[in-house]
């Protein structure tokens, strides 16, 4: 069995130990997947801790019938939105880009999505992201920098496999308009996957 399967596995079965491990592995990923909501890095925080807190109450809930990842990521995007309605806040498409996320950098053995968000790339990936309403902005989020299949991110945003595609592709020419308008920006057209790879291809996916 596959490592992290085993880890899974043994989190569901009440470890703490692998509890502890899921966590350090897959915490930045959901706060960075929660901002796209919240556009709050410490709320995004508070409410991805949240999400970990009930895994750890309720471990048992998990039934492997879709990723850990995309579990918990349909965990993140459920309390963002009440969030979001408890506060009775929407956020305006197009606003103003915010700093970029602080994050730690000395693990070298971080992972991919980790070192990507943490440079300098994703400060513009942050500014072109807050230009799309919420459907393309996190479908572009959870393909492109989370790393999950078309099919798993449809899952978390409840759509249907063929409507999240849709989202996605005109998600996607979206964003690659905003990058045309930006010549000089050697970030501006590559996705992540080209980034993490060193792909310098024009970003026509």
């Amino acid at each position: 069995m596959d490592p992290e399967q085993e880890q899974i596995k043994q989190f569901a079965a009440g470890s703490r130990a692998a509890f502890e491990a899921l966590v350090i592995r897959y915490r930045q990923p959901a706060v960075g997947f929660a901002r796209q909501y919240v556009h709050d890095y410490h709320i995004a925080e508070d409410l991805v801790q949240d999400c970990f807190a009930y895994l750890y109450v309720y471990p048992g809930k998990y039934d492997f019938r879709s990723s850990f990842k995309t579990y918990l990521f349909t965990l993140v995007r459920h309390k963002c939105l009440d969030y979001l309605r408890k506060k009775g806040r929407r956020k305006e498409c197009g606003g103003p880009a915010e700093e970029v996320l602080i994050r730690e950098r000395s693990d070298p053995a971080e992972e991919p999505e980790q070192r990507f968000l943490a440079g300098e790339g994703w400060s513009e990936w942050e500014r072109r992201l807050d230009g799309l309403k919420d459907d393309y902005r996190t479908a572009v989020y959870l393909v492109d920098v989370g790393g999950l299949t078309p099919r798993e991110a449809a899952a978390v945003q409840g759509k249907s496999s063929a409507g999240f595609r849709v989202t996605l592709h005109r998600a996607r020419r979206q964003l690659k308009e905003f990058m045309e308008k930006e010549e000089d920006d050697p970030y501006g057209r590559r996705t992540f996957a080209q980034w993490k790879s060193g792909g310098e291809e024009s970003a026509n996916r």
